[in-house]
């Protein structure tokens, strides 16, 4: 059993190198890139171009390789090439999604947030402000930092910068030096003005879905010289203070002030009594992979410094914060510690490895370790960069390297989690010799120095010396500790007895053995032959079983992203066994962990909510019945009283030979967004139609009270003519009473007429039928006769006589509020000879009504947005702003016809006009 494992583990170590040197020998590859991210990337005259795409191409040279680079057109798009495998590398950022594999930094930008120019006002990040950003890598870490913000994602510089402009935007954050260079070339330099509210810093790296590939580009950086990234960067960087890259010889010369410093200073080094093998105290002296590197910064520099042992990492962190101790050599960058230290450039960078059992098989990423315990070092920098990373993973904080390794072996944990230098050594040193390393995180560990915040210029003397440091003397260091080997105590004494007792046991068996070696020679020779061959049939099996398991996992972590990205779970039934599985969107969606509960029918119906639990049984059951696919939807009742609205569709997939269905397999989608919005839409639909009704029912009663005035005079006059005969004369002439009745019964008459035209507008026939256009034209001209006639508005009508068959109260509404805008327009601007023209006319099936009038038009910068709802340009005592938008509702939705708003010029008795038009089409019958 023990041969056989070791030759499994060879064949796949071979499958590796194999791997990797299939990687080693490719030459040419395609690399993505942003052609709106200038000057980083951009594209002119259809070639690439920019400082990254220069840093790229100094790459290819010096190595000898190809590059065909690919306009990904946006940066989300050309991100997703290098995820789909179309390209082998993006051009660079930094990994902020987990199928990101990114090289060592290459470059480090500054983020900034922008301003109007003449915006004076204070910012504060608990304030509300719309901010846009282009591309979705800054999402997330703005939306921790502004969480009453609202973010807005762009594809390119100019639809951002657009918005912004007009204020449609508060601030815009990205790369400064991008955003600046932006706005210089596109005339929008003089609108801008970065604040310190909140900036980062960001490591530029070559993004692939390949690690082999991010390995590769590794191994051609480093053969780049100093002199020669700074030449590119010099030619698109003007400004001295934001180059990243500078000629060794300037770099590494001290500054008098710098060599007065480190002259007048003997430094206090915290130094960790056990982090072997990087640094640790052994028999009284400093030792390790970084003690022997900050021994060689030491000696470039002519320091003075002394070690002080701390017993844990926290007590070395705690030194530096307290200004005790002034630099820690052997530490790794995070966000919480910058509040307190600064740190150097790196020195070495380390990936992060898993040790497991030794019987586990090889982590291909870190999604395999997701609702597993996983030992980290508490508050160690591992620790810190796996938090960061993913937050959700479950974490058993131990103190030290031995506890982790401990908590693997005893498997209290999965998995440990720290620095490959680090776990190799330990488990050496430590007799571990059930764990081993399993995979890597896809993360790594920078090295830096960590130096207490007020001394800033020792980080720039030490970054000095860290980039004169010899890479070959560094690798020497490194490869020294890797290769240092342990002697394991043995108990000689007990070995002695042993081989005693073995002998008197063995000798006899001997004798018997020699006599039996000859017989079995020849069955020795056959043995071995069928060994070889079973063991190239056990090759080729390993080799077929890790590539199907690895595209199984693949496969399977796709489809769990897909289902929670679509908020889709998914379920299989095992009609027969009674066997219910629940995918980990399931789970989510009625509100578990994911295996916190084992599913069954009886679990499934507990979650339906009272009101539909009868209905979805039935359902349910009629499901199996049907053998195409069946959807119903229902609402759960989660534990929390939360209600929330399921689609489920199903389909049996498996039958017995009788026919009988064997295996349901099916989804559920979580509607409960949708439900919600198509609620508040009825809602806000109808408070929409009671305002429009309201706001058109005061115009009606205006309507009416000009109606009116005529016949109540008339009435009016009547009786006091009657009430004068009789107080003068002592009685009334027999022909002015009759005269005087018969006028006051007409105008009676005529009021009651009025009142009834109105009652019908307010209380509509809901019937479709037929009608004639023009009819139902004249009653709307008619409702607003008497506004017409008091601005003397002049209605010029070339009708045909057509019949309809729709809603005609709908219509006479949607006609009656483009009429009053239309008067309101003529009144507000004071035409001299107003006139408002009708057309109506048949074209194809569809009847076509044109009202426009003299009003001089609607202004361009609102023309296409006057059927929103609460738009209006009148004055807040005036409009409601909901009249256009009820009209534009009730032609799409009711009369399935449509509104077309424009400006148009025409001619009446040779007379040029300007105004607004509304087009209205509908089908001449309604369906």
């Amino acid at each position: 059993m023990f041969t056989q494992k070791i030759f499994l583990k060879t064949i796949v170590l071979f499958f590796f190198i194999f791997l990797l040197q299939s990687n080693a020998n490719q030459t040419q590859f395609k690399v993505s890139y942003d052609p709106d991210y200038a000057p980083f990337s951009y594209e002119l005259n259809g070639k690439a171009e920019g400082l990254f795409v220069d840093f790229w191409r100094l790459w290819a040279e010096e190595n000898h390789y190809n590059i065909k680079f690919i306009n990904g057109v946006t940066w989300d798009n050309s991100i997703n090439l290098a995820k789909e495998k179309k390209v082998d590398f993006f051009l660079g950022t930094n990994a902020y999604e987990d199928w990101m594999k990114s090289s060592k930094n290459y470059y480090e930008l500054a983020t900034s947030l922008f301003i109007h120019k003449e915006n004076d006002k204070g910012f504060s990040k608990d304030a509300s402000y719309i901010i846009g950003i282009i591309g979705s890598d800054y999402e997330e870490l703005l939306k921790e930092n502004f969480k009453n913000s609202e973010i807005i994602i762009y594809e390119n510089y100019l639809e951002a910068f657009k918005d912004f402009s007009s204020r449609k935007i508060d601030l815009i954050y990205d790369d400064k030096v991008a955003i600046e260079y932006f706005a210089l070339q596109n005339g929008y330099f003089h609108l801008i003005r970065s604040i310190k509210l909140f900036s980062n810093t960001f490591k530029i790296s070559a993004i692939s879905e390949n690690e082999n590939l991010v390995k590769l580009f590794d191994e051609g950086f480093k053969k780049l010289k100093p002199e020669d990234l700074a030449s590119v960067e010099s030619k698109w960087i003007i400004h001295n203070e934001q180059r990243i890259y500078e000629d060794i010889e300037s770099l590494t010369q001290l500054t008098q002030e710098e060599k007065d410093f480190i002259k007048s200073k003997t430094f206090k080094i915290s130094l960790s009594r056990s982090w072997e093998p990087f640094s640790f105290l052994s028999i009284n002296k400093a030792g390790g992979i970084s003690t022997e590197i900050w021994e060689l910064i030491a000696k470039k520099l002519g320091l003075k410094y002394e070690f002080f042992v701390s017993n844990n990492f926290s007590e070395q962190l705690s030194s530096i914060k307290n200004k005790e101790k002034d630099l820690i050599f052997s530490v790794g960058e995070t966000k919480d510690r910058k509040k307190y230290a600064i740190f150097t450039k790196s020195y070495k960078s380390f990936p992060l490895s898993i040790v497991t059992l030794k019987d586990e098989n090889f982590i291909e990423n870190m999604n395999y370790l997701f609702n597993k315990k996983i030992a980290v070092g508490e508050n160690f920098t591992a620790h810190k960069i796996l938090r960061e990373k993913y937050p959700k993973l479950d974490f058993l904080l131990v103190k030290s390297i031995k506890e982790g390794l401990a908590a693997v072996d005893e498997k209290k944990a999965y998995a440990f989690v720290d620095i490959k230098p680090v776990l190799a050594y330990n488990i050496k040193k430590l007799n571990f010799d059930s764990l081993k390393i399993t995979g890597n995180t896809g993360l790594s560990f920078d090295m830096s120095i960590m130096i207490r915040d007020d001394y800033q210029i020792l980080q720039s003397i030490l970054n000095k010396a860290i980039l004169s440091l010899n890479e070959n003397e560094v690798n020497s260091i490194i490869k020294r500790w890797e290769n240092v080997q342990f002697e394991k105590n043995f108990d000689y004494k007990t070995l002695w007895v042993l081989l005693g007792l073995t002998s008197l046991f063995f000798i006899p068996l001997i004798y018997f053995n020699q006599q039996n070696l000859r017989k079995s020679k020849n069955l020795k020779i056959l043995v071995n032959e069928r060994t070889k061959e079973l063991k190239i049939l056990n090759e080729e099996l390993e080799e077929r079983i890790e590539e199907k398991t690895k595209e199984l996992r693949r496969a399977n972590y796709l489809l769990d992203e897909a289902q929670t990205i679509a908020k889709l779970g998914s379920f299989g039934y095992s009609i027969k066994k009674k066997e219910l599985k629940w995918s980990n969107e399931h789970y989510k969606i009625f509100g578990l962990f994911v295996g916190e509960i084992k599913p069954s029918l009886a679990t499934f119906f507990s979650f339906i909510h009272p009101d539909d639990k009868k209905r979805v049984k039935k359902e349910f059951l009629k499901s199996f019945r049907i053998k195409r696919k069946y959807s119903f939807e229902f609402k759960i009742l989660l534990r929390d009283e939360t209600i929330k609205y399921i689609q489920l569709t199903s389909k049996i997939t498996k039958f017995s030979n009788e026919g009988k269905p064997l295996f349901v397999i099916g989804t559920i989608l979580d509607l409960t967004k949708i439900k919600k919005l198509e609620l508040e839409k009825r809602e806000q639909d109808t408070l929409l139609a009671q305002q429009s009704k309201m706001a058109a029912m005061g115009e009606m009663l205006e309507n009416i009270a000009h109606q009116w005035r005529q016949p109540l005079s008339v009435i009016s006059t009547a009786s006091t003519g009657m009430q004068l005969q009789l107080e003068i004369n002592k009685k009334v002439d027999e022909k002015f009473l009759l005269d005087s009745i018969n006028s006051i019964n007409k105008q009676s008459q005529y009021l009651s007429k009025t009142i009834e035209d109105f009652r019908n507008f307010f209380n509509p026939n809901k019937l479709v039928q037929y009608f004639d256009i023009k009819d139902c034209i004249e009653k709307s001209l008619y409702l607003v006769d008497s506004r017409l006639k008091k601005y003397n508005i002049e209605v010029i009508k070339d009708m045909e006589n057509i019949k309809v068959k729709t809603l005609e109260s709908e219509l006479v509404q949607i006609l009656l509020n483009i009429l009053n805008n239309a008067i309101d327009a003529i009144e507000s601007n004071k035409i001299s000879r107003p006139v408002i023209c009708i057309n109506t006319y048949k074209e194809n099936d569809s009847l076509i009504i044109e009202i426009k009038d003299n009003a001089g038009g609607i202004p361009k910068n609102i023309i296409n947005r006057i059927l929103e709802p609460y738009f209006t340009t009148k004055h807040k005592s005036q409009g409601t702003g909901i009249g256009l938008y009820m009209s534009n509702e009730i032609i799409t939705k009711h009369l399935k016809g449509k509104i077309l708003v424009s400006n148009c010029t025409f001619l009446v008795d040779d007379s040029h006009y300007k105004g607004a038009l509304f087009t209205l089409s509908l089908p001449i019958e309604a369906k």
